[in-house]
């Protein structure tokens, strides 16, 4: 499945992004319990305070030291499939005597191994520090911990099956912004302008889907927040699933599409036209709620259709249509 030469070539290539992932992503929480015992210790030795106003706690409700530990995934996803295809490198990288699939494999295990490994270890030295350092309380550490990896290789699946639909780095970092908002332009936009049609009283406790949170956290952006941590361990499985998803649809993309429309917005051609039209319906739906919300009125809200419509055609054809030079 993953060939040692392989590794090696990917390694050296992305060496210093991936050492710069693991060490971020190994040292940030470690660092910032340090630095909480120490901040801790310095009031405790303030002749000015009162050593009874001076805490030692730990509390991840808001999230931890990194909060945005889904950003390295995304970075590095790009770096493997985005950054290299736009340099000509993927197309070398194809041209050497490994199958498709073996390259894919091995780009993801290596980037998925740093950022959930380095996470890891940074979670077992922080457990370490807790044991020594006994603060007052810890609350949702280990929630946030295991949490973090999760969502961090969701983050960094959907990046790459991104990647291995489009030719270029502005087609998939684009697709990858739509997918993390694509339950709401699916669900709630149509569902806000059935309100806007039907009325408010009538419509919105028919679809009572909308306020549940299992809805919410199908929306892959929701992680980015992280309010997930005060929830329910088993919340965690959405984003697991949703991260297995994401590299399947990667995996058969990235050996059954073609390579020779790289710089196109989608390998696979046959996706331009619905895409297009997609986009084209979500501006109309998107634009018109706007636009009643703005004035209140269905004049703002046809008004708001008709703007979307030419926006959404013009971006959504120069974008898909338009072929970006390397």
């Amino acid at each position: 499945m993953v060939d040692r030469g392989l590794i090696y070539k990917e390694w050296k290539q992305h060496q210093a992004l991936l050492l710069a992932i693991f060490f971020l992503l190994f040292l940030s929480t470690p660092l910032s319990i340090i630095s909480e015992y120490f901040s801790y210790q310095g009031c405790l030795n303030n002749d000015n305070w009162n050593p009874r106003d001076c805490q030692f706690y730990l509390n991840y409700q808001s999230g931890g030291s990194l909060q945005f530990f889904w950003a390295p995934g995304v970075f590095l996803a790009v770096a493997q499939l985005g950054l290299e295809r736009s340099r000509g490198l993927l197309d070398f990288t194809l041209s050497l005597p490994y199958s498709r699939g073996q390259v894919f494999h091995t780009k993801f295990w290596m980037g998925g191994t740093v950022l959930v490994g380095a996470q890891l270890l940074g979670y077992l030295l922080s457990k370490l520090l807790i044991i020594l350092l006994k603060p007052g309380s810890v609350e949702f550490f280990d929630h946030f911990m295991i949490g973090s990896m999760i969502i961090s290789l969701m983050a960094y699946s959907l990046v790459m099956a991104a990647g291995a639909l489009t030719g270029n780095l502005f087609a998939q970092l684009l697709t990858s912004f739509t997918v993390t908002i694509l339950p709401f332009l699916i669900v709630v936009i149509p569902a806000l302008n059935l309100r806007v049609i039907i009325g408010r009283e009538l419509f919105w406790d028919q679809l009572p889907i909308i306020d549940s949170q299992i809805f919410q956290y199908m929306i892959p952006i929701i992680y980015v927040n992280p309010v997930w941590v005060t929830d329910s361990k088993y919340i965690l499985l959405i984003p697991a699933a949703m991260g297995i998803l994401f590299y399947v649809i990667g995996y058969i993309s990235f050996v059954k599409h073609p390579s020779e429309r790289s710089g196109s917005f989608f390998l696979w051609k046959q996706l331009d036209r619905p895409i297009h039209i997609f986009v084209i319906i979500a501006s109309i739906l998107s634009f018109g709620y706007f636009g009643y919300g703005a004035s209140e009125s269905m004049i703002g809200y046809v008004l708001g259709m008709i703007l979307g419509a030419v926006i959404g055609f013009f971006i959504s054809y120069f974008a898909i249509y338009k072929k970006m030079k390397h």
